[in-house]
């Protein structure tokens, strides 16, 4: 009902412009007019508070196509007297133009998706890797606390298996995530309770949005327990954690400018042309 009511009102606001020597628009033309017409009215939906009730806003599409308002006025009215001729059909082909428009953006936009998803997966890196940690008394508590510096934006995906021993009769034990500024404060925290099962996957994905230059390090801690649990039952956990994993993803924009960067420095001469310096080179010699 909107896209209509915008048609409306731009046959209107034709309308209002004077005839001088008008030509006759070709359906096909015409309809690729007014779908571009409703682009822009599409478009100040979205981008304006303002109603596109001015012609100079579809002055640029009718002078893209070579044509005038007091062209797109007279076509109009001629096809409103023609038999057989409806201004229906200018506007089904202009829907149709539309859809085939938005399908060919849909394609595009998977396309964009794909090579978004390599370059992700080109760039990600491990900061560690299938690490194993075994505790069972106090001196492997220090075993526990995991540290990562060098800490940049992007994506942070922690994975493990664990399991804590049938002798382990503690309750309370927990584990947390998080990121550590320098004055010691945290960020982007996560807390889980560690479970008593024969085995446990741990599956976390953490996302660092800002570049903050006191970000210190990332910590994942197995050492930990409900707040509210007394200091002196609190022991080391009897556990086991392996396949410890770590990966980082820079933001999208770095991996997808990086790898254009890589692709242009490696075609940035054309085959054709270094075949004939290699020539010129041959002739030299």
């Amino acid at each position: 009902m909107k896209r209509f009511f915008s048609l409306s009102l731009l046959l209107a606001v034709i309308a209002s412009v004077g005839c001088n020597k008008p030509r006759v628009i070709p359906d096909e033309v015409l309809s690729d007019i007014f779908r571009d017409a409703m682009l822009i009215n599409a478009y100040y939906d979205v981008k304006s508070d303002q109603s596109p009730d001015s012609l100079n806003i579809y002055e640029p599409v009718f002078a893209r196509y070579g044509y005038t308002a007091e062209d797109v006025q007279y076509t109009v009215d001629n096809i409103s007297r023609r038999k057989n001729a409806r201004l229906g059909d200018v506007a089904e082909r202009m829907i149709a133009s539309l859809d085939e428009r938005m399908q060919y953006l849909n394609r595009e936009s998977a396309k964009l998706d794909t090579i978004e998803n390599v370059a992700f997966r080109r760039y990600t890196r491990a900061l560690l890797g299938d690490t194993t940690i075994v505790a069972k008394t106090a001196a492997d508590s220090t075993k526990l606390r995991l540290y990562l510096y060098n800490i940049h934006p992007g994506y942070y995906r922690f994975t493990s298996l664990y399991s804590l021993d049938s002798l382990d009769k503690s309750a309370g034990r927990r584990y947390r995530i998080y990121f550590e500024r320098e004055d010691s404060t945290r960020r982007e925290f996560s807390e889980v309770s560690l479970m008593r099962r024969a085995e446990t996957q741990i599956n976390q994905n953490h996302l660092l949005i800002d570049s903050e230059d006191d970000i210190a390090r990332l910590v994942i801690d197995f050492y930990h327990f409900d707040d509210d649990m007394e200091k002196k039952k609190r022991t080391v956990p009897k556990i086991t954690i392996h396949d410890i994993r770590v990966e980082y993803t820079p933001p999208a924009e770095y991996c997808m400018k990086r790898m254009l960067d890589e692709q242009t420095q490696m075609r940035i001469f054309s085959d054709t042309l270094i075949h004939t310096i290699e020539a010129l080179a041959r002739k030299s010699e």
